[in-house]
């Protein structure tokens, strides 16, 4: 008998220990909740200019090339892949080389659909290429326009359906030729539209900043560097610094602008 009270007292004592302990959790702030386990979705982390950054990194995604054989194709249809696609087309918008703009401009025109954005889009490369008199001089073996876009490295989604339709906006750095000067670094944001063909196509492309018409299909024409007074004494393209992101999204609604995983920053 009194071995079975001793086993009483003691499984008494048990459930008092974890009556209590049930008490004791649900008496804890919400704020004291366990954290997350690290390594999760990159995106709700913030980058140095207070953006989220995320796991899509400019230069990937697709499982093909186009006919430049360095122009990645062949992406899977979903909205991150339409981020994806239109960080790796910018470059066939912006880089003007004299000796590979016909093959580049073969290159845009097989990874998209016809439309009049494509003459606007076309028109400066055309120009260069095609006259003896340049309206700047070529720097670096030929380069008229180069594009950098891990140097402004964000992008927006502005609208997305998965292998349907896509609106991307991507601000984008770079370096250009100017008259009787030595070339100039800038950033500014291109806006595509992409439709999915068996892959993204390209059917509409503007940068809004410049006045070309997107209808309204984004928020407004995103960041862009013009009228801002930048430090070009170390390289073609600078680093993006606080100051500079806060002058080009003056009057410009941050909402929606996530950094790539791969973007340059000091």
């Amino acid at each position: 008998m009194k071995k079975n009270w001793k086993a009483l007292v003691a499984i008494a004592a048990v459930v008092i220990i974890v009556a209590v302990a049930v008490v004791i959790i649900n008496m804890r702030p919400a704020g004291q909740a366990a954290q997350p386990e690290p390594g999760g979705d990159s995106s709700i982390v913030a980058g140095k200019f207070g953006f989220p950054v995320s796991k899509i990194s400019i230069g990937e995604g697709g499982t093909k090339k186009a006919s430049d054989g360095k122009t990645t194709t062949g992406y899977n249809g979903t909205c991150d892949s339409a981020v994806q696609a239109a960080a790796n087309y910018v470059p066939l918008f912006i880089d003007v080389n004299v000796k590979t703009w016909a093959d580049q401009k073969k290159t845009l025109t097989g990874v998209s659909q016809p439309g009049p954005w494509f003459e606007k889009a076309t028109y400066k490369g055309d120009v260069v290429a095609n006259t003896k008199e340049f309206p700047a001089p070529p720097f670096d073996g030929g380069w008229y326009g180069r594009s950098d876009v891990a140097a402004g490295g964000m992008y927006r989604v502005a609208s997305c359906e998965e292998k349907k339709r896509a609106v991307v906006q991507v601000f984008t750095g770079g370096v250009e030729a100017r008259v009787n000067e030595a070339p100039s670094g800038f950033f500014q944001t291109l806006t595509l539209e992409l439709s999915w063909d068996s892959d993204w196509k390209i059917s509409d492309a503007a940068v809004v900043q410049k006045g070309e018409d997107f209808g309204d299909r984004v928020k407004d024409g995103g960041p862009m560097s013009v009228g801002t007074l930048m430090d070009m004494n170390e390289e073609a393209t600078p680093v993006l610094r606080n100051e500079l992101v806060n002058a080009f999204f003056e009057n410009k609604s941050r909402d929606g602008w996530v950094e790539y995983a791969n973007a340059k920053r000091q």
